[in-house]
């Protein structure tokens, strides 16, 4: 069991409570509750629904079924912890599934007799949720007795009706029930199992809710009764402390660490195979010679393992992720060929002593900067000694191998696979990830991140092998997190229901959120920045011309408008004409590919709400560090920003927090939060006739850009009476 600090057991606690108190109350004769928890991916997700159990079985349910993921391994993974934190630890529960064996309907149907609490972890499979159903249905004379929580792990996944609903014959008697309009089946089942409790909560967790969010909040089947569209409730869980995640890898957080490593198109194209027409005849590859870049993050596997190891983090999981196809026969293939490479280096090792040191010795130079534990030849030594230790599985059905931490925990574990490391399960210790899986689905790529998670000692050693697209993918989708998260707090502020009011997904410009079939509510709503942050993290860094013009842009504002303050490591200009600001934004030239920052629309957005009133009044702020290298904008001397690249052409995120309230009463610093400024608070503080424009003249160097200065622009802007509008929303929820 991990050791909880009391900060933490608190935090579990109190959000719990939470949860558990926006619940249907249980004293009523009848109710069918829903109910929504988002975390984020690989972040105590199920510490929290088994603290929502416990408080659950203290109000009186009498059935907690938990729904885990669709595959053993998450079942079994699940109902370890459960039994270890909650069944094995309290009182009166009576548990039917164990870590062997999934459900089976008991051979005595109704032990509800007895007291305590009945515990489920199923697998969400039909013909397992057809067991629980059979059971349910024998017992339905006495379900009025038996309130029953059904908690749905991994939500958005099978959980969704990718079908229709039949029409109720008891109020459409003209029409004759027609099965092909039916729910799909896994929803359907689940559906019907709360339908037979008169009082039951369900209660969807995932990290990327987008599905459930888009789920038809009217939709109702004649036989299955009310879908899952969560109408009751959505909780946002805190991110927790020591949690890295999109944010801390490709946001603004990941300033200063050197996490992404470039994999060439050549060893993306070496590794694949080849997608073969009908017409095509089979032909057998041969034996796969490992490419440089897969070669290069083994040789850093084994190091970062030995620097573990001295930092004295022994007897812990140890682990690689190498997820490059959802093809068996490539994950065999390259599973073959690291082995067989590893087999190769050490009998060059014998040929030529030394040479594995060598080896080595470049792979250290290229790590990066990490604080080290011991000498560097004893780094060196260690790291040859952890190279043998390599356990090289791959995880899919055919091969059958587990991940067996609690088996063998000291495991320097190299795992390959596919769709069963796409979701769920928890690679322990994950350090380096080679990752060249592609979707069309930001929900699908966000889960597949294995590499999130809670990482205390060796956060500085993640290393992630991709490609540009997919990086640049990540780098966006920091954005549409964030902006989830934000539209979800707002939600809960309002003191609104999920069925009273959308809430607004930012879309992905490479990305569909979710799948066509589980998105058909989705609906472009009319655009808005309200309350947001809008800025430039994608530049044109090879078009000179542009990058300098927009330098001259930005000096002619700042001879319009001097700075007269200098604050917070910057110069404010106040008293701003609102004219002013929507034409240096119309003329601001960015990146032809941004959908994050259109500025000519922010322009005329900006003009519109000045006409009712709001956002004419503007401060300018120039971010101006302390730094010899620096740049001339306006006939004086600013310090360059210094922000580096994440991906092609792509910084993570541009703005400080704190710079957010340079202009707001008592500054920044009243916005302090646990880690760090919190930004939404400046702008839900931040009065509606209020804008601030901030201008970061950014450091040519680090982004290998021939310039003086790259003009990075964002704005902080206040919530407007046009508020509730755009993203993506839920057309059910877009009149409500």
């Amino acid at each position: 069991m991990p050791k909880w600090k009391p900060h933490q057991i608190a935090s579990v606690a109190e959000e719990s409570l939470r949860i558990i108190s926006k619940t249907t109350p249980i004293h009523r004769p009848e109710f069918q509750c829903r109910g929504l928890v988002v975390g984020y991916v690989q972040s105590g997700k199920t510490a929290n629904f088994t603290a929502v159990a416990a408080r659950a079985a203290d109000v009186g349910y009498r059935l907690i079924i938990v729904l885990s993921g669709i595959h053993d391994s998450l079942r079994n993974q699940t109902q370890r912890r459960l039994d270890q934190e909650l069944a094995g630890v309290g009182v009166d529960w009576i548990t039917l599934t164990d870590e062997a064996t999934d459900f089976q309907e008991p051979a005595v149907a109704d032990g509800f007799a007895l007291t305590g609490t009945v515990l489920i972890v199923a697998k969400k499979i039909t013909p397992i949720l057809k067991r629980l159903n059979q059971w349910l249905g024998r017992l339905e004379g006495r379900l009025a007795d038996v309130p029953v929580l059904l908690i749905d792990d991994e939500a958005d996944q099978a959980s969704i009706n990718t079908r229709g609903n039949r029409r109720d014959p008891s109020i459409d008697n003209e029409t004759a029930p027609d099965d092909d309009t039916a729910p799909s089946l896994t929803n359907a089942l689940i559906r019907d199992i709360l339908r037979k409790a008169p009082r039951a909560t369900y209660i969807a967790y995932t990290a990327t809710p987008f599905a459930n969010i888009l789920i038809d909040p009217d939709a109702k089947d004649g036989q299955v009764g009310e879908d899952l569209f969560p109408k009751d409730f959505v909780v946002q869980l805190p991110r927790p402390d020591g949690y890295t995640g999109t944010e801390e890898l490709f946001g603004i957080s990941a300033q200063g660490r050197d996490v992404l490593r470039p994999v060439d198109p050549a060893d993306v194209k070496a590794l694949k195979s080849k997608q073969r027409r009908r017409s095509e005849a089979i032909v057998a590859r041969g034996p796969l010679d490992l490419p440089q870049s897969l070669a290069d993050a083994l040789l850093t596997f084994a190091l970062v393992g030995a620097i573990r190891l001295l930092r004295g983090q022994t007897g812990k999981p140890h682990t690689m992720l190498v997820h490059v196809s959802q093809l068996q026969q490539d994950q065999m293939r390259i599973g073959a060929a690291i082995k067989e490479q590893i087999r190769s280096w050490f009998h060059h090792e014998e040929a030529e002593p030394g040479v594995l040191r060598q080896m080595f010795l470049s792979t250290l130079a290229g790590l990066g900067t990490v604080e080290l534990p011991a000498s560097e030849e004893n780094i060196l030594k260690e790291a040859v000694n952890n190279l043998a230790r390599l356990d090289v599985v791959v995880l899919n059905s055919t091969t059958g191998d587990e991940l067996e931490y609690d088996l063998r925990p000291g495991r320097q574990l190299v795992a390959v696979g596919g769709n069963r490391l796409s979701r769920g399960l928890t690679l322990e210790g994950l350090t380096v990830a080679y990752f060249l899986r592609t979707t069309t689905l930001a929900d699908a790529l966000l889960q597949m991140a294995r590499w999130y998670g809670f990482r205390a000692g060796y956060d500085d050693l993640i290393r992630i092998w991709t490609t540009e697209g997919i990086a640049q993918w990540f780098v966006e989708l920091a954005l549409v997190e964030e902006s989830l998260r934000d539209s979800i707090t707002a939600l809960n502020k309002a003191g609104r229901r999920p069925d009273q009011m959308a809430i607004r997904m930012r879309a992905h410009s490479k990305l569909l959120l979710t799948s066509k079939n589980k998105s058909k509510m989705q609906a472009d709503d009319a655009r808005s920045w309200s309350g947001e942050n809008p800025q430039t993290i994608l530049f044109p860094l090879y078009d000179r011309d542009l990058l300098e013009r927009n330098l001259d842009l930005a000096s002619e504002l700042l001879r319009r408008h001097p700075p007269t303050q200098e604050a917070y490591g910057g110069a404010i200009a106040h008293d701003v004409p609102v004219e002013d600001i929507a034409l240096f934004l119309r003329r601001y030239e960015g990146h032809p590919n941004s959908i994050a920052f259109q500025s000519p629309e922010i322009a005329d957005w900006i003009l519109e709400r000045a006409e009712a009133g709001e956002l004419v009044n503007w401060t300018v702020f120039v971010a101006n560090p302390e730094r010899e290298r620096q740049v001339l904008l306006g006939g004086r001397p600013f310090g360059l920003v210094r922000r580096s690249l994440q991906a092609n052409e792509s910084i993570g995120i541009l703005i400080d927090p704190r710079h957010e309230g340079v202009d707001l009463h008592g500054g920044p610093d009243n916005y302090r939060a646990t880690a760090g400024f919190s930004a939404m608070s400046m702008r839900e503080d931040r009065p509606a006739q209020q804008g601030l424009l901030l201008l970061y003249p950014l450091d040519p160097e680090p982004l290998r850009s021939p310039t003086q200065a790259v003009l990075g622009v964002a704005l902080s802007l206040p919530w407007t009476s046009d508020g509730g509008e755009r993203f993506v929303v839920n057309r059910g929820l877009r009149n409500v």
